[in-house]
């Protein structure tokens, strides 16, 4: 871990970091939100005999944007890593291996926690990352905290969501890959370059 210096511009180092990877990241969160709410509009509309298939797809998905996560965080500035960003890479990874190796039989009674869990990570860390943007005064929007809110509440309706057979799982899994999705999205449509 590095020391604080109080000599140091942190801020001008980040925004320097941000500014080279807005335009990447603008037409990567996009594309891959894109992705990710047709895969759960697909999942949605897919009759069960293309259930398999539709599963596969999902565990793509699910896989890259944890490893993607987990690289963002990564390659953040130290000062303004946010173990939470860490953590909704993991789950986001740990869920994929799941719908991979697992029949559906066995995951009904436990994946609903496990997306509602993600969802309410996912949220925090949206929400942590917008106020700590706010915290070094660097110009974000506020559809950070929106989405972020948006997620929390959607994994706490999961929680409370009975689990009845394997059509609400597929129903359920796209529903948040479809938030996931927008949220994406959305994001990064609001990515800009940031002028100091």
């Amino acid at each position: 871990m590095k020391w604080y210096d109080a000599d140091h511009d942190y801020i001008s180092d980040y925004i320097e970091q941000w500014n080279r990877m807005a335009g990447r990241a603008k037409a990567g969160m996009i594309v891959f939100g894109v992705v990710l709410a047709l895969a759960g509009v697909a999942a949605m509309v897919a009759p069960l005999s293309t259930y398999s298939f539709v599963q596969g797809v999902i565990v793509a998905v699910l896989l890259v944007h944890g490893i993607g996560q987990i690289a963002t965080y990564a390659q953040t500035p130290e000062f303004f890593r946010n173990g939470a960003q860490l953590a909704a890479g993991i789950l986001n990874a740990i869920l994929a291996l799941l719908l991979f190796m697992l029949p559906t039989s066995v995951l009904a009674g436990s994946i609903i926690y496990l997306l509602a869990f993600m969802l309410i990570m996912t949220g925090v860390e949206r929400i942590s990352f917008a106020r700590q943007m706010r915290y070094y005064q660097i110009p974000t929007s506020s559809m950070g905290t929106a989405t972020g809110v948006l997620n929390i509440i959607l994994g706490i309706a999961f929680i409370f969501m009975p689990l009845i057979s394997s059509v609400v799982l597929s129903y359920l899994i796209a529903a948040y890959l479809i938030v996931a999705g927008i949220t994406l999205t959305v994001e990064g449509v609001a990515i800009k370059r940031i002028d100091r």
